[in-house]
């Protein structure tokens, strides 16, 4: 006689056995010996394709050099950096960076551009109900600063260009920065 679910207990081990055999089957390569070369036969020869060479990219000299301007420029803008910074970039402007492990608290922002009218900034905490925690609209050429409650967990900031006209040697600074708590 069977006791109370043994038959329950033996499908699920019959099942799992299946399961289990035919995973271990699955890795095995059964070979077909019909048409095949023997042991003895020499694989084919074929040489690779020869790839075409590219030359590395390059940048127009007069958009490297105004990159090199603006980003000294905000450089100089933006001052030294704090002992409290939590996150920093330098880059041109259309960019978004996240940090993961954001401490719960009241952050100042610092953000200086360069080669563009207009940058819109946004920091914002994804993972939250109204995760947008400021948006900045930043006139490029001084420095603008702002403060921010923020929350523990992932926080991204992400600065985009206010304006239809590209600016290739653009260039933004952002600082986030913890500010004492009183």
């Amino acid at each position: 006689m069977v006791s109370a679910g043994g038959k329950q207990k033996v499908r699920a081990w019959a099942t799992l056995i299946a399961l289990v055999f035919a995973a271990a089957l699955a890795g095995c390569e059964v070979a077909d010996d019909v048409g095949n070369p023997g042991p003895d036969a020499a694989p084919p020869v074929r040489s690779p394709a020869p790839r075409p060479t590219l030359p590395p990219p390059t940048q127009d000299e007069a958009i490297a050099a105004e990159v090199a301007k603006n980003t000294t420029e905000v450089q100089r803008l933006l001052g030294p950096r704090p002992k409290n910074e939590l996150m920093s970039s330098l880059t041109g402007i259309g960019f978004r960076q996240t940090k993961q492990g954001t401490a719960k608290g009241v952050y100042a922002v610092r953000i200086a551009c360069a080669g563009t009218p207009t940058a819109l900034l946004a920091v914002t905490q994804p993972d939250r109900r109204d995760g947008t925690r400021l948006t900045l609209k930043v006139p490029c050429g001084r420095t603008v600063q702002a403060s921010v409650k923020l929350e523990s967990g992932p926080t991204t900031v992400q600065i985009d260009p206010l304006s239809t006209k590209p600016a290739p040697g653009a260039a933004v600074a952002i600082r986030l920065e913890r500010l004492p708590t009183p």
